[in-house]
C-alpha cells in the first residue's frame, strides 16, 4: 500500500450536516485528501479494537472503505471497476474542533485527519463474493446507540467514478485504500466508548482506551 485515499463530503445528508456544524458548501466535485498508511489499524472479525484518542473533539466517520487491486494514472471508467477488489467497513476519525480553526483561517487541515489510529478498517471481503455491497447497509453504533446509518448506492460519486477523478490528481497504486465518505450522524467519541461497525453479517468494535 502506497496511501490512503480520502474522499469527503460524499453523501448529501453528511454535506447538510457540515454545513450546519462548520458552515461547509457544497462541493462540485469529490473533495480528496490523503492519510499515510502509518495511522491505519486493522480489526478482525469479531474483534474488539482498543484505541488512541486525542485530546479534543473528535468525531467519528463510519464509511465504506476499498482495497485496490492495481493502479494507474487517468484511469478509464472500466479500469477503476476493474481495480477494486475487496471492500470493507472503516472509520475515519476527524479532530473536529482543530478543523474548524484550520478551516476559518484558510489553512490546510491535514493534521485534523492525520494522527495515531485515525483510519481503522475491518475484515475484507472480496467484491466478487460481495457484488453488491452498494446495495446493503452499513451501520455504526457508539455504546449501543445508533449514530449512523448508510447505503453506498446514496454516494454522490460511486466508488470508480470517484477513482477516475483521483487518478487524475495522482497516480493510484495497487494496495492503496479509498475511503469513500460517510452518511450523516457524525459525532463525539471520549475515552471509554465502544462503537460497533457492522455491515451484511461482518462486524466488529473499536473502543478508545487512552
Amino acid at each position: 500500500m502506497d496511501k490512503i485515499v480520502c474522499i469527503g463530503k460524499n453523501y448529501g445528508d453528511h454535506v447538510k450536516e457540515m454545513a450546519a456544524m462548520l458552515g461547509d458548501r457544497p462541493a462540485d466535485k469529490p473533495v480528496l485528501f490523503l492519510k499515510p498508511p502509518s495511522v491505519l489499524r486493522t480489526a478482525k472479525a469479531g474483534e474488539t479494537l482498543s484505541l488512541a484518542l486525542p485530546s479534543g473533539t473528535v468525531h467519528h466517520e463510519c464509511e465504506i472503505v476499498l482495497r485496490l487491486a492495481s493502479g494507474g494514472s487517468h484511469l478509464s471508467m472500466a479500469q477503476a471497476e476493474k481495480a477494486i477488489e475487496a471492500v470493507t467497513l472503516g472509520l475515519d476519525m476527524t479532530r473536529r474542533d482543530l478543523q474548524a480553526e484550520l478551516k476559518a483561517k484558510g489553512h490546510p487541515w491535514t493534521t485534523a485527519k492525520v494522527f495515531v489510529d485515525s483510519a481503522i478498517v475491518g475484515p475484507w471481503r472480496s467484491v466478487a463474493e460481495f457484488p453488491r455491497y452498494l446495495e446493503e447497509p452499513f451501520r455504526f453504533h457508539l455504546n449501543g446507540e445508533l449514530k449512523q446509518e448508510g447505503w453506498g448506492r446514496d454516494m454522490l460519486t460511486q466508488p470508480a467514478a470517484a477513482l477516475v477523478h483521483a487518478s487524475e490528481h495522482f497516480p493510484l497504486c495497487a494496495g492503496d485504500l479509498i475511503f469513500t465518505g460517510c452518511p450523516a450522524g457524525v459525532g463525539p467519541v471520549t475515552i471509554g466508548q465502544v462503537g460497533r461497525l457492522s455491515w451484511a453479517g461482518m462486524e466488529y468494535q473499536v473502543r478508545w482506551d487512552s
